[in-house]
């Protein structure tokens, strides 16, 4: 976690609850960070034909610095610690939604003090999901970040959509 922000995810309900706070980080005088993993030892299905990964979630306050991060690639000239390919989303407050993210909005060359993007995807594809990921995640994340305050996330399902045939569900 960033600093002196706490956080923790539990299931209940069929549903993962992010739970925590996001503070600054008083070297920093900014806000840290507070996420969630998920890995499997069986491989991640193959999403190389899918066009956006959606979110099925809902808040209870608005948050501006939630974000989703695919793998672990590294981009080069990239910060030290800003591993996955990262992007912003904003869940539906008070009721469950469904956002959709285009894989064209991950990028890989993020700052890892805020994960805000220093290079998108739209500047340059190499910053772009690269093919050995999209075969196979390897992880998942979900992010409180560079914005401070108390975080409340309840999530029903992650998925890649409009690929070629069925779409994935983790």
């Amino acid at each position: 976690m960033g600093g002196r922000s706490t956080g923790k995810f539990t299931e209940a309900d069929s549903l993962g609850i992010f739970d925590g706070n996001v503070v600054d980080v008083p070297a920093l005088k900014a806000p840290g960070f507070i996420k969630v993993d998920t890995t499997d030892s069986r491989p991640f299905p193959d999403i190389s034909s899918c066009k956006a990964i959606s979110v099925n979630a809902k808040a209870t306050t608005h948050f501006a610095g939630f974000r989703l991060s695919l793998g672990n690639a590294h981009a080069p000239g990239g910060k030290f610690f800003a591993y996955g390919y990262k992007a912003q989303f904003q869940p539906s407050v008070g009721k469950f939604g469904t956002v959709d993210i285009p894989i064209e909005s991950f990028t890989d060359f993020w700052d890892d003090a805020t994960g805000n993007p220093v290079k998108t995807c739209q500047d340059d594809k190499i910053y772009c999901p690269d093919a050995k990921t999209l075969q196979n995640l390897g992880t998942i994340s979900v992010w409180a970040e560079g914005v401070a305050g108390k975080v409340h996330l309840e999530i029903k399902s992650i998925s890649a959509t409009g690929c070629d045939g069925a779409d994935f569900y983790a």
